[in-house]
């Protein structure tokens, strides 16, 4: 099921996971090895494909084009990785120690339909990661995208259906919050995969845990306050580019930005006149010129809440 999916029609939510429920037991049957296979030539085709998917990432989510490389190769390792894993971890039983000289086997296999709600900032790498991972296990998977980065995650879903994965066991279900919600709220889900705020991940867990049955994963990765400590003894050149990379590389909308720097007094005489200097040089515009440093935030409400 691949279209638009409005606030208004969280039904069609309802009619993926069930498709995504009746394909699951034909994905996992495939294999690990089968399952690998078929992320592999995922990943040889976005390697092959990297000039499309950069331009997307740069005309839809503002991505500088070294952001947009990096994202291209974080989503392509991310592909690889977990067709490892696949090829590890759900290939052969794994023998257990017999301490009374029993035989013990644990064998993996997926759950069952994983919800991946994705975010915009990362808008083809976590979105890949998420899929793949769920993928990979043996799980089929519904993915919701950032509202702000629908044309990024069509493209992925789409490549993952030229590379071998089922198009009942790969849905993508654009949509806004109440879609989301439509999801992190069915019965029909058995694991979620969410990266966002931390307040709408323990709303996700409360949603979850007032539905009966058994309590099912939720995989969140949320957001936080990252600070640098700098005492005397830094190499000022070294905390300067650090500071840069970390605060303003996709003009700092990342969970991992740098928002506060604390700075040993006697270190910051050295350290503020370089810091401002290299600030003053950072070139703000259009992330499609290759001299551009930081490109536009996502939205207007971005731009006000900054």
């Amino acid at each position: 099921v691949v279209g638009e999916v409005t606030d208004a029609d969280p039904a069609m939510a309802e009619r993926a996971l069930a498709s995504a429920r009746a394909a699951f037991p034909a994905w996992d049957d495939l294999g690990g090895e089968g399952r690998a296979a078929v992320l592999e030539t995922a990943a040889d085709r976005l390697e092959a494909e990297r000039a499309r998917f950069m331009a997307l990432t740069i005309r839809e989510a503002g991505k500088t084009v070294p952001d947009a490389l990096a994202e291209v190769r974080e989503a392509v390792d991310f592909l690889r990785f977990y067709a490892v894993e696949a090829r590890t971890r759900f290939t052969q039983p794994l023998r257990l120690p017999g301490p009374v000289g029993e035989t013990n086997d644990l064998m993996l296999g997926g759950r069952g339909v994983f919800a991946c709600i994705s975010p915009w900032n990362f808008p083809l790498a976590i979105f890949m990661g998420q899929v793949a991972a769920a993928l990979a296990a043996g799980n089929t998977v519904v993915a919701k995208p950032a509202p702000q980065t629908p044309l990024v995650a069509a493209a992925a879903v789409r490549l993952l259906h030229q590379a071998g994965v089922p198009a009942e066991a790969l849905h993508l279900l654009p949509g806004g919050p109440a879609v989301g919600e439509a999801l992190a709220a069915s019965p029909l889900v058995d694991g979620v995969a969410f990266t966002g705020s931390t307040a709408t991940a323990r709303h996700i867990n409360r949603l979850r845990a007032a539905l009966d049955g058994p309590l099912v994963p939720l995989v969140a990765e949320t957001g936080g306050l990252n600070a640098m400590i700098v005492d005397s003894s830094a190499l000022p050149e070294q905390v300067v580019a650090d500071c840069l990379e970390s605060a303003f590389r996709s003009a700092g909308q990342r969970c991992s930005a740098l928002r506060i720097a604390f700075i040993q007094r006697d270190a910051w005489g050295r350290i503020e006149p370089l810091l401002a200097g290299a600030m003053a040089e950072l070139s703000v515009g259009d992330p499609a010129l290759i001299s551009t440093d930081v490109g536009p935030v996502i939205d207007e409400a971005a731009r006000q809440r900054l």
